[in-house]
């Protein structure tokens, strides 16, 4: 269950997306809301309160009062993570204009470090989601990407469960490996549902096998989902990803508002 969401806040557009959508959910789940903003030096202080409070008033969360800090955007952010103890931290999609990709920036320095789920508001249409889609393996963070994400759903939503049986599709079918990733699988998912039992009747998963970017896209083109749930794995694996496999090519090219779990 979310009860504190953070939102980072740069002052642009897309995160007041970001701030929309994190009001969406907190009203949703009951949840606690607090804002920050990392000043820039030079930037005035009370231009940056009011332009925030003028946003807090807009989208009706005039209890919020916003967090103005001194100092560099991820430390700011980590720093108000982790001493909120929130448990969801939103940002926006403003870094998909960098020049220099993700490498260096300040999400990937966020994701590398951030103790909470970090959801990153793409997408304008701000109703509650009611489709989901979880890449899940056999680590722990993937199953926390999913677990968050269920809670970030209403009660009428739907999250299903992909696994990836991967192989070189050159290669054909591994039939006999396919069969013991689905018993494997089905095993992992009675698990969850054990721990969880509200997810038996909104879960649905499957294992596919191929290609991971491939079997990830046919299963979000099947779905349809607004929101994508990845595990972050360990901070080295987390850091490789960044820098070249699926999670990096999901960030560059979103299909959907993305959650990646720690």
């Amino acid at each position: 269950m979310v009860q504190h969401i953070l939102v980072a806040h740069d002052l642009s557009a897309e995160a007041d997306l970001a701030l929309r959508r994190a009001a969406q959910l907190a009203r949703q789940a009951g949840a606690r809301l607090s804002l920050v903003h990392a000043l820039d030096e030079g930037a005035s202080h009370a231009s940056a309160e009011e332009y925030l409070r003028g946003c807090l008033r807009d989208y009706g969360l005039r209890e919020v009062d916003p967090r103005i800090r001194q100092g560099r955007p991820v430390d700011e952010i980590l720093a108000q993570t982790t001493g909120l103890q929130a448990d969801l931290l939103v940002l926006g999609a403003h870094h998909r204009q960098s020049a220099q990709g993700f490498a260096g920036t300040t999400l990937e320095r966020v994701l590398l470090r951030c103790p909470a789920a970090v959801l990153l508001a793409f997408s304008p249409n701000l109703a509650p989601y009611q489709r989901a889609v979880a890449a899940l393996d056999f680590s722990g963070s993937a199953s926390r990407a999913l677990r968050c994400a269920c809670s970030l759903l209403p009660a009428t939503g739907v999250l299903h469960a992909l696994n990836v049986h991967e192989i070189a599709e050159i290669h054909g079918a591994d039939e006999d490996g396919l069969r013991l990733q689905r018993e494997l699988f089905d095993q992992l998912i009675e698990d969850l549902v054990g721990d969880q039992p509200e997810l038996r009747d909104r879960l649905t998963h499957a294992v596919r096998q191929g290609e991971r970017s491939n079997c990830l896209d046919a299963t979000i083109a099947e779905q349809r989902p607004q929101l994508l749930a990845l595990g972050g794995h360990s901070r080295g694996e987390l850091s490789s990803a960044l820098l070249g496999s699926l999670v990096r090519q999901v960030l560059e090219r979103p299909p959907c508002d993305l959650l990646i779990a720690p």
